[in-house]
């Protein structure tokens, strides 16, 4: 699930100029998973970094 969670999540920053600020603007991975938990989506900074390495 986290997969679809990511992806979903991704579809939204790139949909959303403000919430792209946001993210770019993210000293970590931890903070990144702060903002989408925000946003409604769950996953772990660990799923976050498998994501950004594929």
């Amino acid at each position: 699930m986290s997969k679809a969670q990511l992806t979903a999540f991704f579809v939204k920053v790139e949909a959303d100029p403000s919430l792209k600020l946001r993210v770019d603007a993210a000293d970590d991975s931890s903070a990144v998973v702060a903002i989408a938990q925000a946003e409604g989506f769950h996953f772990s900074p660990a799923s976050l970094a498998r994501h950004l390495r594929a």
